[in-house]
């Protein structure tokens, strides 16, 4: 408990330290504007989207989002699909759910909100290829590097028509907090004078079960255009160590595959030989790309991004860490658990003051009551380790099994 009160006081110092100092000037030079768009739209019927930013300097890594723009999908069918920008994620979604079909061209139409158009080289549909296996399997590199499991996908086409393929993957999974608290306290009858107090204790339904989805980041994709059969076998879609704390209590995955046409897996692996990166609109601007989309007013402006229509499976598979012998992964967070009596409230003991210590971790730190005697001896425990809802949600996903 010592110990972890110099921790915030330590913390109070560095801020103090820190709030001192001048910040660190990064200077960018030759900065350029330019306009990031990212869509992907495919054959299943839903609101697609396009997202639009700019670049920015590499010391701003806030994203900016392009806002008050036109926006269009047309077919060579004559279809048009209108997109309008959703204020909550800045992203621009379609007002009516459409699918890609075969046979059919579809370009993408931007004007921005400077009177600029820009416009993209009519794309088509590549041909679906359903995703045969996902799986999981635990994975020892003899190095020591790597001990966990790998989530692997299987794929053939033995048409040879489709060879470029992009993944990307939702994980979920389930969170038990470890101390769960069964009340919600309150300091109240505070008397600064003598430094008392009471803790109003009120019954509450545990919220020991919680549930997240993480989006994967980054890219992954694969081509089978060098191998000697059209076929992707065993391809690592996603690792997860054996002291990742997701694989705690259950543990699922939903991995989409993309076909690609030979123009999006050719943009995209250079993105990714630039430097790994979570998304598009994240890059700062460490290198330009030529993609599929134009200035039509300004041909040799540059635009950075490319507009792709994708066939598209997905797949979803449930494990927990017990399928594959492993111990039970540690917790999110360093869950520690105190044990304060109200009456102590000297350090003439040479202990710590318990009651100060009560009150600062309730009301300044919310910790949460476990349980308590009718000495007024309080367990308490961090927010994070015993209400789940203080960092996830409750809800249960529609799909989820147990």
């Amino acid at each position: 408990m010592k110990n972890h009160l110099l921790y915030i006081a330590f913390i109070i110092l560095a801020l103090g330290i820190f709030s001192c100092t001048e910040p660190y000037e990064i200077e960018s030079k030759g900065f350029e504007r330019i306009l990031v768009v990212e869509s992907t739209i495919t054959d299943q019927p839903r609101h697609q989207i396009v997202k639009l930013s700019r670049t920015t300097s590499l010391d701003n890594t806030a994203i900016q989002y392009e806002s008050n723009a036109a926006i269009s999908v047309v077919g060579s069918n004559g279809d048009n699909f209108k997109f309008s920008q959703d204020q909550n994620t800045g992203f621009y979604i379609s007002d009516q759910i459409f699918a890609a079909q075969p046979n059919i061209s579809y370009t993408l139409n931007i004007l921005t909100s400077d009177g600029n158009r820009y416009s993209s080289s009519a794309v088509v549909l590549p041909p679906s290829v359903p995703m045969d296996k996902l799986y999981s399997e635990r994975i020892v590199d003899p190095s020591g590097n790597k001990d966990g499991v790998h989530v692997l996908v299987d794929t053939e086409d033995p048409t040879g028509n489709s060879k470029y393929f992009r993944y990307e993957y939702e994980e979920t999974y389930k969170i038990t907090a470890p101390n769960p608290s069964p009340y919600i306290a309150e300091i109240i009858n505070l008397d600064p004078k003598t430094f008392t107090f009471e803790i109003a204790l009120t019954p509450r339904e545990p919220e020991e079960i919680c549930y997240s989805t993480e989006i994967s980041t980054g890219i992954s994709q694969t081509s089978t255009s060098e191998l000697g059969e059209n076929k992707i076998f065993r391809f690592p879609v996603c690792y997860l160590s054996k002291t990742d704390a997701k694989l705690q209590t259950r543990y699922s995955i939903l991995v989409k595959q993309y076909v690609q046409s030979v123009e999006a897996y050719t943009f995209y692996k250079i993105i990714q030989e630039l430097g790994s990166i979570e998304s598009l609109l994240s890059q700062g601007q460490p290198g330009y790309v030529a993609g599929n989309i134009v200035d039509e007013g300004n041909p040799d402006a540059k635009v950075l991004g490319f507009f792709e229509v994708s066939s598209t499976t997905s797949k979803r598979i449930y494990f927990n860490y017990e399928d594959f012998n492993l111990p039970k992964p540690p917790f999110f967070y360093d869950c520690e658990v105190l044990i304060l009596d109200y009456y102590d409230n000297t350090v003439l003991d040479g202990d710590l003051d318990e009651r100060d210590a009560l009150y600062t971790m309730i009301e300044f730190f919310d910790y949460q009551v476990i349980a308590y005697s009718s000495e007024l001896k309080y367990t308490i425990a961090q927010p994070e380790c015993s209400v789940c809802t203080y960092v996830w949600s409750n809800i249960k996903p529609d799909f989820w099994e147990d």
